[in-house]
């Protein structure tokens, strides 16, 4: 990835006489965003993560200063860029690309901005900036945009500036107090427009739209210079000092829990009584590199041929689900090396998570791989309390969507330029399966 910020500006551009940028978010724009949120909360509550908290309890200075930590920091890991809409010096929402995954290329976008001037076209400019950024700077593939069927004005902005509906992912997010679908929109490099996507927005609304109308009792729009306030309130010192202090000791215990080793898993396959899925082990590498050399054109796990590379994978995976690399399991067929499967990218907010299997196919047929699939669903649904999971399936690639559909998963669309674990860019089609609907059989 190249150019991961830490001190970012995108912008300035010009339209309808303001001037919109984006950055970083700061702690003295605590005051103007919550003042923006708990005024549209009616437009953005329905929309947003589910929390026990009230609207209010959930923008709270505290909470701000957290934001702006998580912020900085992911900012210096290149996991997310999360910034700031300003227009005319204030603060008028936020825009993002989050989930970002370096070798894969891809990322996840999403936005919010106040209400009176969404339908302006300021949303469209603050979307083109960052997608330009994702694209050039960050050198993005693809970005993604999952949006709830019911968000018309969400869905009319990702139309205009060119997203692409590639399907539904049934109650994928808990938002508005329930497990809801959504529906999946990308956006890939080949859909870049010649001039790049903030100056095809720019044109685009100076033919079409017209500037917002000034609020009551005043001359200038909303967002004109002569609005600002200069009453920011700013988190106090002994505010800061404690979220922070709280939000250090979250990141040394999340590094500490990654250096206890996980207790291993024996996972029994029904049907197949010398054939289980057990904890990988660093001399499973020999085997599992015969194993895949043998194999011939098919697509591999993910995972380097050398012995150096299976390590590596095994320490990413030592600390369990929640590793770097997630759960890496082998196929154990009487002690004999048969393949090797994934349990990973866990979600623990929405309870998500993705399954990856590779079988040698001189020693595991197509039922073999419908059982270990059975076997891993079991666990993630009874054992980790997970909710929904997928896994993305090359297209073309008939016998592991067969597989897929044996084990009880649905397809929900196809992901366009997508990137699988073997590093391969193409369609991929997306199955998935939740709890307590049309599961596992």
């Amino acid at each position: 990835m190249r150019g991961t910020p830490t001190a970012l500006r995108l912008g300035p551009a010009r339209l309808h006489g303001s001037t919109l940028l984006l950055r970083l978010p700061r702690y003295s724009d605590f005051s103007q965003w919550r003042e923006l949120r708990l005024r549209d909360r009616a437009c953005l509550e329905p929309f947003w993560h589910t929390s026990p908290l009230s609207w209010a309890d959930r923008h709270t200075e505290k909470a701000w200063v957290r934001e702006c930590l998580e912020a900085a920091t992911n900012a210096r890991t290149g996991r997310r860029v999360a910034t700031v809409i300003e227009i005319d010096g204030r603060f008028a929402g936020q825009v993002e690309i989050g989930n970002i995954d370096v070798r894969a290329k891809q990322g996840e976008m999403g936005i919010w901005i106040d209400a009176r001037l969404g339908r302006h076209g300021f949303g469209g400019i603050a979307a083109g900036l960052i997608l330009d950024f994702a694209f050039d700077a960050l050198g993005l593939e693809r970005v993604n945009a999952p949006i709830s069927p019911g968000n018309a004005a969400a869905t009319s902005g990702a139309v205009q500036i060119g997203f692409v509906r590639e399907g539904r992912m049934r109650l994928h997010f808990d938002v508005g107090g329930a497990r809801a679908d959504h529906d999946l929109w990308s956006m890939t490099r080949a859909e870049i427009p010649p001039k790049g996507f903030t100056e095809m927005w720019l044109e685009r609304t100076l033919q079409h739209r017209t500037p917002p109308p000034p609020p009551a009792g005043s001359t200038t729009a909303p967002g004109a210079s002569a609005a600002v306030s200069h009453d920011d309130h700013i988190p106090d010192a002994a505010t800061v000092f404690g979220v922070l202090a709280r939000y250090r000791c979250g990141q040394l215990w999340r590094a500490a829990q990654q250096l206890l080793p996980a207790r291993p898993v024996l996972l029994r396959l029904p049907g197949h009584d010398r054939l289980v899925l057990r904890s990988a082990r660093p001399a499973d590498g020999a085997a599992r590199t015969a194993a895949v050399r043998n194999a011939g054109p098919l697509p591999s796990d993910g995972i380097g041929s050398s012995g150096t590379a299976w390590l590596r994978e095994i320490a990413l995976s030592a600390a369990g689900v929640r590793s770097p690399a997630g759960l890496l399991f082998v196929l154990d067929a009487a002690g004999v090396y048969a393949g090797t499967a994934r349990l990973f990218d866990l979600d623990l907010f929405d309870r998500n998570a993705r399954i990856q299997l590779w079988a040698d196919p001189a020693r595991a047929g197509d039922d073999v791989r419908t059982a270990a699939t059975r076997a891993l669903l079991t666990y993630a649904f009874e054992q980790l309390g997970l909710f929904r999971v997928y896994t993305a399936v090359a297209a073309g690639d008939t016998a592991s969507a067969a597989v897929a559909a044996a084990a009880g998963l649905h397809q929900e669309g196809t992901m366009r330029s997508y990137t699988g674990l073997d590093g391969q860019r193409g369609d991929h089609e997306l199955w998935a399966i939740t709890a307590g609907g049309d599961q596992h059989a």
